[in-house]
């Protein structure tokens, strides 16, 4: 990628983060880069192609952010209940946000019209990595705690409605509040862990 379609993605990326795919024209982008909109289609066909590559891109950097952390020596010394503290932290760490992962829940949670579908699918594939690690430390987490054998599908459905559940609130309450509520929650699930819920 050259320095410019570099520069297009940074600033097309931050504004979508602000304004959404509605509020962002792709003069706007330009502007702010410091080119001519028409140069825009040297390197994107359209708002929407760059909008899509956009999450394509973010999504594979959370993951390989994600990956890494899981690759790291230490992690592999970890209990299994300590390596899902750290998936859970990962995805509730709205405060520590990169802008990519900013994006990516805001095109979650609100989706361009027009694009729902495409969306739909880069997220749900995505959501199918998370799902398959989730498997894999639900499981160990709850072998090592002597927990008796359950649905994961249904552990994973909760975690979910969790971490969503906590994105909203984290635009709704102050810092130490989220914070106390991420742990509350983390306690309630963990306790459901142990008791196979």
């Amino acid at each position: 990628m050259n320095d410019t379609a570099y520069r297009i993605q940074q600033t097309a990326l931050k504004l979508f983060t602000e304004y959404g795919f509605e509020g962002t024209s792709l003069s706007d982008i330009a502007k702010e880069v410091g080119i001519k909109t028409p140069s825009i289609y040297a390197h994107y066909t359209s708002k929407e192609q760059l909008f899509l590559t956009l999450v394509e891109d973010v999504i594979v950097e959370e993951r390989e952010k994600w990956t890494t952390k899981m690759n790291e020596e230490l992690i592999h010394r970890l209990s299994a209940k300590d390596r899902l503290r750290l998936l859970f932290d990962f995805y509730t760490d709205f405060a520590g946000m990169s802008i990519g992962q900013a994006f990516l829940k805001r095109v979650m949670l609100a989706p361009p019209r027009g694009l729902e579908e495409r969306l739909r699918q880069h997220i749900l594939d995505y959501e199918d990595k998370i799902t398959d690690d989730l498997h894999r430390l639900l499981r160990a987490a709850g072998e090592e705690a002597g927990a008796p054998p359950v649905d994961l599908n249904r552990q994973v459905a909760v975690v979910y409605a969790l971490i969503d559940g906590l994105l909203v609130e984290f635009k709704l309450y102050d810092a130490k509040t989220h914070r106390q509520r991420v742990e509350a929650v983390w306690v309630w699930l963990w306790n459901g862990i142990m008791r196979g819920d």
